[in-house]
């Protein structure tokens, strides 16, 4: 995508990406199963499982399924902080389906920033990990790409909820 930038420096990975739509929208689709079953992860690896607790202290349980029979990658987050519209703070970490965390991936601590540029919205967001080896193995398993086409689906669904307002 010609509007998403992706950057890797030491135990960081950044990616930066402006949205056509505005600010509170696109925050809202980030805050309920609702909005996130329908962008969340790469169109070969979709949300099947959803549970949320929006708010500082809360969780985020879920599942995304693969394309063979038995792939699935669960993930739990915790919220740190939420600023709504231009602020989300977690903890994000490879689970199973009980949310028992998996020491043997890495884990992030992730801040995700809403800023308004005109009428579009421009989001950062920001996963810091254990490493510069931890960035590695999570860009050889595919995370930029992955990411950018979720970003892709999201791009989708907020011109989707555009055309509904």
């Amino acid at each position: 995508m010609g509007n998403q930038t992706v950057e890797t420096k030491d135990n960081e990975i950044i990616f930066i990406r402006t949205f056509n739509a505005p600010r509170e929208l696109v925050f809202e689709t980030y805050s309920t199963c609702e909005h996130l079953m329908n962008w969340w992860g790469p169109r070969t690896w979709p949300l099947a499982y959803c549970k949320i607790d929006f708010r500082p202290g809360g969780t985020w349980h879920y599942c995304m399924k693969g394309p063979n029979d038995g792939d699935e990658s669960w993930g739990l987050a915790k919220y740190k902080e939420i600023i709504e519209p231009e602020k989300i703070v977690y903890s994000d970490a490879f689970s199973d389906k009980d949310g028992n965390v998996n020491a043997n991936m890495p884990a992030f601590d992730t801040v995700i920033l809403f800023e308004e540029a005109g009428s579009n919205t421009k989001i950062t967001v920001t996963s810091k990990v254990g490493s510069r080896e931890e960035v590695e193995k999570l860009v050889d398993m595919g995370m930029i790409e992955g990411f950018t086409e979720t970003w892709d689906r999201l791009e989708e669904l907020l011109a989707k909820l555009a055309d509904k307002r």
